[in-house]
């Protein structure tokens, strides 16, 4: 009966404090985020969320999906030679800083920040 009792005391409180523990601002939630405009062809690039893998924080080692008029490019970001990279499946690939892609430096950025 004391078991019941105990049981039935610890449900409450694990549903009484699930609201304040769940955290419904989450970056992994399935929200495309706005990440610039591609200098090419002036079409917006917006980061899928739900799709970023990381596989490695130190250094920072990712992947994710950009949507852009209709079209998904994938994006693989990497350590090379101490600096972070990036490759795309556009056939991209250069430093994530060098001021070739301001998209490929604010999706770094994003994922290093809220993940």
């Amino acid at each position: 009966m004391l078991r019941k009792i105990f049981a039935s005391v610890l449900v409450v409180m694990a549903l009484a404090f699930a609201p304040c523990c769940s955290d419904s601002d989450s970056v992994s939630e399935a929200s495309p985020v706005y990440m610039g405009t591609y200098s090419d062809d002036g079409e917006a690039a917006y980061l899928l969320t739900d799709t970023v893998r990381i596989y490695n924080r130190y250094p920072l080692n990712f992947s994710c999906s950009v949507l852009s008029a209709g079209v998904y490019y994938n994006y693989h970001f990497f350590s090379k030679n101490g600096s972070p990279y990036y490759r795309n499946s556009g056939g991209y690939e250069a430093d994530v800083f060098g001021g070739q892609s301001p998209i490929a430096a604010n999706i770094y950025r994003f994922v290093r920040d809220n993940y």
